[in-house]
């Protein structure tokens, strides 16, 4: 829950009224600790655990994403990659989900760390906010065109968006892009991104984003890594997510502290190659 959103944090909510009320109804609740029961104060940590053994590939969660939110052509917000390893006539396909990173970030602003995006936007840190955890504690931070929640989660507003497109260009992952369909309308002054927003409306009302609910193998896991009854606390601590990111983790070499592990026994992430990759070294000697 916060304070100081706009409108009910309108700018994450690109769907029809029918499509959202359609999407919660068959909706996973998430599972969480009971405030009565709860110990700690702290903000919950979310995170997104994608296990590379049961993605088949089918791309619900890239459909589930496009209704949720009426994500314009040639953006995304959750992507589904293929990696293919191997000579012929011994190939292997593989499926890679791709999406934000939700990162920690090393890079300190006041007293937060942000990842690479959020550091650079110009209209960051700006108008104060307030997050309340599920026990009542107040936890106050800065938002701005695009900021870092104390739960860990990447947010954006885009009615403060310049459209510089730093944050576009600091993203060594390529999760974030214009919507050029907002651009090119009647308001052309009105900036817009596009990238995932961990489906924050849908966390706020305790219920599991989009993709992860409509993943049928159940390849997406999503919770609250600061519980450890939580099922991604437990696999975390099984695979040692946290120990090995540099296993466990996309280009660990970009040092931004990702919040989406992945469960890889078969060294799939090692043998897929960003295309923006070559741009991380370039940046790392920009900031440092």
């Amino acid at each position: 829950m916060e304070l100081g959103e706009k409108n009910g944090r309108r700018e994450m909510l690109g769907v029809t009224g029918a499509a959202l009320v359609a999407g919660l109804a068959s909706a996973t609740m998430l599972k969480t600790k009971p405030v009565e029961a709860a110990t700690e104060t702290k903000a919950p940590h979310w995170v997104m655990i994608m296990d590379l053994r049961l993605c088949t590939g089918c791309r619900a969660c890239t459909v589930a994403c496009k209704s949720e939110y009426d994500v314009p052509l040639g953006s995304f917000r959750t992507v589904i990659k293929q990696v293919i390893s191997g000579s012929y006539p011994d190939t292997k396909r593989d499926f890679i989900p791709r999406r934000c990173n939700h990162c920690e970030g090393t890079e300190q602003v006041g007293n937060m760390t942000v990842p690479p995006c959020v550091k650079v936007c110009p209209e960051y840190p700006k108008d104060r906010r307030v997050f309340v955890t599920p026990e009542g504690k107040k936890i106050r931070y800065r938002g701005g065109a695009t900021y870092r929640r104390p739960d860990g989660m990447i947010l954006f507003d885009n009615d403060a968006c310049t459209g510089c497109g730093k944050c576009i260009e600091a993203c060594p992952y390529g999760a974030r892009t214009y919507d050029m369909r907002r651009m090119s309308g009647k308001d052309k002054t009105k900036h817009s991104i596009v990238k995932c927003s961990g489906c924050e409306h849908r966390v706020a009302a305790g219920i599991t984003p989009a993709c992860v609910n409509t993943c049928a193998p159940g390849a997406r896991i999503f919770g609250d890594l600061n519980d450890p009854n939580s099922e991604v606390a437990k696999l975390a601590k099984e695979f040692k997510l946290l120990e090995n990111r540099d296993k466990s983790t996309l280009m660990p070499q970009a040092k931004t502290m990702p919040n989406i592990f992945y469960i890889d026994p078969d060294g799939v992430l090692a043998n897929y190659s960003f295309p923006k990759e070559q741009k991380v070294a370039e940046y790392r000697d920009i900031v440092e």
